[in-house]
């Protein structure tokens, strides 16, 4: 049997390395939290960075849709206009006028903190992931409408070269006057081409009004529900109130 001194030296030995255990477990719970709060600082860095992107991307699709609106108005007048005169009454420079740059600039997303989001697996670290998926269905609903602006540019490229078989384009200095990227506002019949060309008289390519139908029709094709139409009425919108609730959410979930 253990003398009394030998228990009183076990016991001793047995509060010494229940301390020390103690101690341990202290440490690596502190560690824990420490490493949990730099982990969830960085999410809000992130987060901050995030709402800062999104805010960007609002004022880029703002321009985009008022950008694909002016290109409905367009293509609607050119389809009163086609339909409403004969072949006689209808302007080269009419038809060049509204068939000419059926496009919208291209989307330039602000992904850096997405991706910043997402290979850090921040996303997957996220307290509310409610907010992790909105985040992700964001990101899904852009790739959604790039994969339709690759659409919308192919039928308008399609739509150009067909107009060219029936209208002359040589209208002189016209890239330096007006450049090649889509117009930002629309007036018809006066316009600043007008005005600028109103004494150069270019005549048709096109033998009848089947011809200009022939090309009206791609160029109603991309003005459809089937092509931009949608981009303004829906899906624009719709992507801009996401941007909205996840920027009021974010600022919600990390307060600055």
């Amino acid at each position: 049997m253990l003398g009394k001194k030998s228990r009183k030296y076990l016991s001793y030995a047995v509060g010494e390395l229940v301390l020390v255990v103690f101690g341990i477990l202290i440490a690596l719970q502190i560690n824990n939290w420490n490493e949990e709060r730099i982990e969830q600082q960085q999410i809000a860095d992130y987060a901050h960075a995030l709402t800062r992107d999104l805010e960007r991307d609002l004022a880029m699709i703002e321009v985009i849709k008022a950008e694909i609106d002016v290109l409905i108005s367009k293509i609607d007048t050119l389809n009163d206009y086609v339909t409403n005169n004969s072949f006689e009454e209808l302007e080269n420079i009419d038809l060049y006028y509204l068939m000419r740059a059926p496009f919208y600039r291209p989307y330039a997303w602000n992904r850096t903190a997405l991706e910043q989001i997402k290979s850090s697996g921040a996303l997957r670290q996220m307290k509310n992931q409610e907010l992790a998926e909105k985040i992700s269905a964001y990101e899904a609903f852009t790739n959604h409408l790039e994969g339709d602006f690759q659409f919308d540019r192919t039928v308008g490229i399609s739509a150009v070269e067909l107009a060219g078989t029936v209208i002359d384009m040589s209208y002189p200095g016209i890239h330096d006057k007006f450049g090649s990227g889509s117009p930002s506002t629309f007036s018809f019949p006066e316009s600043e081409f007008h005005d600028a060309y109103k004494g150069t008289e270019l005549a048709l390519l096109a033998d009848d009004m089947e011809d200009i139908k022939l090309v009206l029709n791609s160029y109603l094709i991309l003005g459809s529900y089937y092509g931009i139409r949608p981009r303004a009425l829906s899906e624009i919108p719709d992507l801009a109130a996401n941007a909205r609730e996840l920027i009021d959410l974010l600022k919600q979930e990390y307060p600055e």
